[in-house]
């Protein structure tokens, strides 16, 4: 808000899509929406049909910083919340329906990982975030306004949590909290309905502390088919614990020096784990690791290398073999709504969603040519397919004789006291356009869009290579200073 006017801020990204390195992602748990944070800091939500068609369709603004996790933050599927932390502390609470920031708070740490807690208080509902990342504890954030109601500290052995997981138990009013630490300790803390509706900050001290020897915890994850089990998947390995007393059940070492970034449960028998380059491998686990089996637990307390190895039943491949600038980040989702779905979800670097529909039963032979792409698409393939093609905000200045791409802009600066928009070009080049007109250009359609040479504007050439920057010195004055290349140019 400047004085009594009301500016309005408006991005045109033309015929070229706007990077979106992809950090980490979430699919809504109707599986209508794929939600992916970059690291760059924006958020993009993507529609998903019923049959598993992509479409980007917005892209949130609110984060400074390289977003590190994103949660969903309420139960309702008429109220689509979602919460998004950023390495630099920031917390953002947005509604995907229309893409509204409804709160935000900036912590002094950073989270890696948050999970959708809820409880029941009489009649009413209330939603919890818990916390974990780069400090010694697990924060609990209520779920509508991010304040930090209280936090789940250690006594024994406190660091920094790798992973976590919550186990709901239908049976009993205590839910537990799973972590891993840096340092391989497993941690528990008992969550019941008297420690959901503390309002304070008084610490909960764990009810377990067992080191379980798992250096570089990627994930932890319970086994919702048996509600027996549960997956820690390591740089080097993976393992399957009872999750009654956390027996080891079975030890998996990495081959051909893969490094795998994380795993899920695909079935009561099977496992799938992927690897940092983007690989995923589904496993078939031995009898020893399930409940219903008469061997259940036969290898405890066995040595790990004397284990039988669960075997491989199907690779997936990353379908795109391009090199990326970083790993790419790979997600399993299984879930109940108008459909059974069974979906691995993959973003990498360039923008590019690659999904996987996982099917109920996997022969072994599969294993040879892995399970083909079901779906892939980047946000350039989207922007490309889109009619009429994105416009840029000076593109009717900027076409040239024979060229289908129009003249790239690489710096712009807007002057609100004059309303004038100015724009320096890839040619070296600088225009000057009103700015509500052009907007109406290339956002409205109508008898203007047939004039040539419209909107109104001035050019001023003086630079031979492109613009690389514009100053509007003190948002006073009328000189336009522009830096290209090294040299300083005041045009008057």
């Amino acid at each position: 808000m400047a004085g009594n006017s009301l500016v309005l801020p408006i991005v045109l990204w033309g015929r070229k899509a706007p990077t979106h390195c992809i950090s980490t992602l979430l699919l809504m748990e109707d599986a209508s929406m794929i939600v992916t944070g970059c690291h760059d800091g924006q958020i993009c939500l993507w529609d998903l049909s019923l049959d598993l068609e992509i479409n980007p369709r917005a892209l949130l603004f609110g984060h400074t910083a390289s977003i590190t996790c994103l949660s969903k933050a309420s139960a309702s599927n008429e109220k689509q919340y979602i919460v998004s932390a950023s390495e630099s502390g920031e917390m953002c609470l947005w509604d995907v329906n229309d893409g509204r920031c409804i709160e935000f708070t900036k912590l002094a740490c950073t989270h890696t990982g948050i999970q959708f807690y809820q409880f029941t208080v009489g009649t009413q509902r209330e939603g919890r975030l818990l916390c974990h990342g780069h400090y010694p504890e697990i924060l609990v954030v209520d779920a509508t306004s991010l304040e930090v109601l209280y936090s789940l500290l250690s006594k024994i052995s406190p660091d920094w949590i790798s992973s976590m997981t919550i186990i709901r138990s239908d049976r009993t009013q205590e839910d537990t909290v799973v972590a891993v630490s840096v340092t391989g300790i497993l941690k528990v803390w008992i969550i019941t309905s008297e420690v959901s509706r503390m309002q304070d900050t008084t610490p909960v001290f764990e009810e377990e502390s067992k080191p379980i020897y798992c250096q570089n915890c990627q994930s932890i994850s319970f086994c919702a088919f048996t509600q027996r089990s549960l997956l820690v998947v390591c740089s080097k390995y993976w393992r399957v614990f009872d999750a009654g007393d956390y027996s080891l059940l079975c030890s998996v070492p990495s081959e051909n020096d893969q490094t795998w970034t994380g795993g899920d449960f695909v079935s009561a028998d099977k496992v799938i784990v992927w690897t940092e380059d983007g690989q995923s491998f589904i496993y078939k686990l031995p009898a020893s690791c399930l409940p219903a089996s008469d061997s259940f637990r036969r290898d405890v307390g066995k040595a790990v290398e004397n284990l039988i190895p669960p075997l491989l039943y199907s690779v997936l491949d990353r379908a795109d073999k391009q090199l990326l600038i970083c790993p790419p980040v790979t997600r399993f989702f299984c879930g109940h709504r108008e459909f059974s779905y069974k979906l691995l979800i993959q973003g990498d670097s360039s923008g590019r969603l690659c999904i996987w529909s996982v099917p109920d039963t996997l022969e072994q032979q599969d294993s040879a040519k892995g399970l083909q792409t079901t779906t892939s698409v980047s946000l350039q393939e989207a922007f490309d397919k889109l009619t009429p093609r994105p416009a840029g905000i000076i593109d009717q200045l900027s076409l040239i004789p024979n060229i289908n791409e129009p003249l790239k802009v690489t710096a712009s600066v807007y002057i609100p006291a004059h309303g004038r928009l100015v724009c320096g070009r890839e040619d070296g080049s600088i225009v000057i356009v009103p700015a509500t007109q052009t907007a109406i250009v290339q956002l409205l359609q109508g008898e203007h869009m047939l004039r040539r040479g419209w909107p109104p504007h001035r050019t001023l050439r003086g630079h031979r290579n492109k613009i690389t920057c514009l100053l509007y010195p003190h948002q006073t004055h009328k000189n336009v200073c522009s830096v290209n290349l090294g040299f300083v140019c005041i045009m008057f």
